[in-house]
């Protein structure tokens, strides 16, 4: 998506496969942009939302490591553009190639159980490859059949653990019912 070219037509939000556009009805950014934006003798009545952001915790948005669109653009995750590049060009300033872990997402730093693994899938080394190498039965991509070709992947949950547990104990029983369980599966 071309940001200064969106027009908030919600053409793709419309024909999104993955349905992960939102329209941005807020105006976050252009709240602050005129001085006399409280003057209600000039502006009419209020919108709630030019209200809200002359507030100091609501004003923390306009972060300028934050990628926020203006009203009526189309909202989609940008997998903190913004974050990626700061790492770069730190490596590129240390003459070195971006190392696994020198750029971390904010959903990547903000999750307790570090579920979510970003990286160069073409580096042998890295964690995303190592993940994707040891979980190859798990891995899936979402609406793999439209052939979008993500690079986004996704690990299933394992949930035929009884069968894990009852390979761990030896005894004709165990392995009986094994075979019953895999057979009603079917």
């Amino acid at each position: 998506m071309t940001y200064n070219r969106c027009i908030g037509t919600r053409y793709c939000a419309n024909n999104c496969p993955y349905k992960v556009r939102r329209f941005n009805w807020a105006d976050y950014t252009g709240a602050d942009s005129f001085p006399n934006n409280r003057d209600q003798k000039l502006v009419g009545k209020l919108d709630p939302v030019v209200e809200q952001m002359n507030e100091d915790l609501t004003r923390m948005v306009l972060n300028p490591d934050v990628t926020v669109r203006s009203r009526g653009v189309i909202e989609k995750c940008s997998f903190c553009v913004q974050r990626l590049q700061e790492a770069k060009l730190k490596a590129k300033k240390d003459d070195r190639v971006l190392a696994d872990g020198d750029a971390k997402t904010a959903c990547m730093q903000a999750c307790p159980t570090d579920a979510i693994v970003f990286g160069n899938v073409h580096d042998k080394e890295s964690r995303i490859a190592k993940t994707r190498e040891e979980n190859e039965q798990r891995l899936f991509y979402v609406i793999e059949q439209i052939h979008t070709l993500p690079n986004v992947n996704y690990l299933a949950k394992i949930r035929n653990t009884d069968e894990v547990i009852e390979e761990e104990h030896e005894g004709g029983e165990q392995t009986e019912q094994k075979e019953v369980k895999a057979e009603a599966a079917h």
